[in-house]
């Protein structure tokens, strides 16, 4: 019996419902294409999920991907974690035996076995949808610019949001985070884009004694939306097509928790015309 996993809350269902639409959608698109469909998971699970507050239990992406009426060519699932792993394993044994074939799961990173599938992808013959669900900063820039490069690639993006706002302090003392905002964002601009010289003196910041003047006081300058434009532009930096309607989802504080993103790889304006248009609308509606 597959064990759920506890995380999320009420926007974890509405999050899966676009992506499983999105899906649906991308499947039927693509039917009559010469290409062979490929799905990949990179933070899978075990097919089960009860949100945290204990009020839903919900089908995971897995299963629900496995589930859709029409069918991708080959299925690639990660989890890091091993018994999670067995778990998704032991449902797909029991309840998608016909398909176990054109599955495979690796447990481990997610950056580096997603980087193994794409390198031993030939993504001239092939297309890919890729859903990037991590618990929190997990997904490495490098990742997202591997993707990038196949220019065959969807990828549905949950960016950690409200963990991000955690490391960019209002005083401007990130010294601590900008390691791993480096990471997440791909580059340092963010530190003049988030942050101005503090225009604010104080009669402490007159006194001659104090070794810090107000010429290297740091404030934040960056609100929410502020935030998430920046995102948007940086993954336009790499992905050739980018939604601007990436949805935000909050918590019951109304706190932004994730920015749901979607972005295409693929240069051709008539495939980025149609997933933009499937994306964006299944976005404004839901």
């Amino acid at each position: 019996m597959v064990t759920s996993q506890k995380f999320g809350g009420n926007w974890t269902e509405e999050k899966l419902n676009i992506f499983t639409s999105y899906l649906d959608s991308y499947l039927i698109a693509l039917q009559r294409q010469k290409f062979k469909k490929i799905y990949i998971d990179a933070f899978a699970g075990t097919g089960e999920i009860e949100t945290r507050d204990g009020e839903q239990c919900l089908v995971g992406s897995a299963k629900r991907a496995l589930s859709s009426d029409k069918k991708f060519d080959h299925y690639y699932f990660i989890e890091a974690d091993l018994q999670k792993a067995e778990e998704l394993q032991n449902m797909i044994n029991t309840e998608f035996s016909q398909m176990r074939r054109i599955v495979t799961i690796y447990c481990g990173d997610a950056n580096e076995k997603l980087a193994d599938i794409i390198r031993n992808v030939d993504w001239r013959y092939n297309r890919g949808l890729l859903f990037l669900d991590p618990y929190a900063t997990q997904v490495n820039w490098t990742t997202l610019e591997n993707v990038a490069q196949t220019k065959s690639i969807d990828v549905w993006y949950l960016f950690p949001f409200s963990a991000l706002e955690r490391m960019l302090p209002k005083n401007g003392k990130y010294d601590k985070s900008e390691e791993c905002i480096d990471r997440l964002l791909g580059d340092t601009g963010w530190r003049e884009e988030f942050y101005k010289k503090d225009p604010q003196l104080t009669l402490f910041d007159l006194s001659p004694d104090l070794e810090q003047s107000n010429e290297d006081r740091m404030v934040k300058v960056a609100n929410p939306e502020h935030i998430k434009n920046y995102i948007l532009s940086r993954l336009g930096t790499i992905f050739p097509c980018v939604s601007k309607d990436a949805r935000i989802f909050r918590n019951s504080r109304r706190s932004p928790m994730f920015l749901f993103c979607f972005a295409i790889s693929n240069e051709s304006e008539a495939a980025q015309k149609l997933a933009l248009r499937i994306a964006n609308s299944i976005l404004k509606s839901k």
